[in-house]
């Protein structure tokens, strides 16, 4: 079976437009939550540090084109006592675009970063 050029050309640009549609209906922005937290302890307890963070996210389910984003940094620098840094992160997400191009929100984007610093100073005993 010989396929001529014409026909060759034919397939490939109904496969083009059937992949493009698919990538623009998958591209529409979600909504998006950010939360990055730091906690660094610089110290010379022999306790390790106690680093809690808790982030809650709360949201009405599928939506299109919110965000929420926060960020913070907690550092403690010295002493010998025992370190606890506690962190809590409430997110709320309502509305939204419900419909957009496709006629319906995408699932809730969730990005979180916890970076826990833990470094023992054993210098600090000599500190006054």
């Amino acid at each position: 079976m010989k396929l001529s050029l014409f026909s060759i050309g034919l397939y490939s640009t109904a496969s083009l437009i059937g992949i493009l549609s698919s990538v623009q209906t998958i591209a529409s922005a979600q909504c998006v939550v950010t939360d990055v937290s730091v906690q660094a302890a610089i110290h010379g307890s022999r306790t390790p540090a106690d680093q809690e963070n808790d982030v809650n996210i709360d949201h009405d389910g599928r939506c299109t084109g919110n965000r929420s984003t926060h960020t913070s940094t907690q550092v403690h620098v010295g002493g010998n006592k025992p370190v606890k840094q506690t962190r809590t992160s409430n997110h709320r997400i309502s509305g939204g675009r419900r419909n957009n191009r496709n006629g319906r929100g995408g699932p809730m984007v969730e990005v979180q970063v916890d970076v826990p610093v833990d470094v023992h100073n054993s210098g600090e005993r000599y500190r006054r």
